[in-house]
């Protein structure tokens, strides 16, 4: 008598990836970096960095890394401090020219400045939670400056003129010093940031991930 083989048809189903988000540096959510000064209503000592006006990422006198992910120049109506009037703001040299020709304050220029901050090695576990951002082996913090006058000229312009003679190396390959650097003129005394080029270069997955995000 023969015997019948059952078979049994396999179908294999093909395996679909779900789709992936599409994000640029705009669409993710950064913490405002603010310094503490003497006359800040920010409760804290004058000279420590605080994010979101409320966590100390760094205490006065300290020094961290960090690492450039974008700085964007602009220009804004120097309207004084304590006005209720709103800046203008230009983003292109004709803007500019368009808002110096009718305005009593003219323009002065800023820039926002987005950095990553690695953990410390050291970072105790009450600090931890303030580098929620994992990147490679390491855990990163992620902030913003807005910048002008003496700030502006101790961030923005040390990174420009890092890139001007350095035009084929990307800011975010180096790991740079940041702190609050404290400024005197006469009887004035206040913090402004400061970031210098560090002689460290910044992990491989770091300038991937920053390369990624602002392309």
């Amino acid at each position: 008598m023969a015997t019948k083989l059952a078979t049994k048809k396999t179908e294999i189903a093909e395996v679909v990836e779900p789709p992936k988000l599409q994000i640029s540096a705009g669409d993710i959510e950064i913490s405002r970096l603010n310094i503490i000064q003497s006359s800040s209503e920010i409760a804290g000592d004058a000279g420590a960095v605080v994010m979101d006006r409320s966590t100390v990422l760094l205490e006065p006198e300290a020094q961290c890394y960090a690492i450039p992910v974008n700085a964007i120049k602009g220009w804004r109506e120097n309207i004084p401090f304590g006005s209720p009037e709103m800046p203008r703001l230009a983003s292109t040299e004709e803007q500019k020219s368009e808002i110096d020709a009718d305005s009593e304050y003219g323009t002065i220029e800023f820039a926002e400045v987005i950095l990553l901050f690695p953990m410390p090695e050291d970072a105790g576990e009450d600090k931890q939670e303030l580098y929620p951002y994992p990147i490679g082996d390491g855990s990163y913090a992620l902030g913003k400056l807005n910048v002008a006058k003496d700030a502006y000229r101790c961030t923005f312009k040390r990174l420009a003129t890092f890139s001007a003679f350095n035009p084929d190396f990307p800011l975010c390959a180096k790991l740079w010093n940041f702190k609050a650097e404290l400024l005197t003129r006469g009887r004035h005394s206040w913090y402004v940031p400061s970031l210098t080029v560090s002689k460290e270069d910044a992990p491989e997955e770091v300038k991937t991930f920053v390369t990624r995000i602002t392309s």
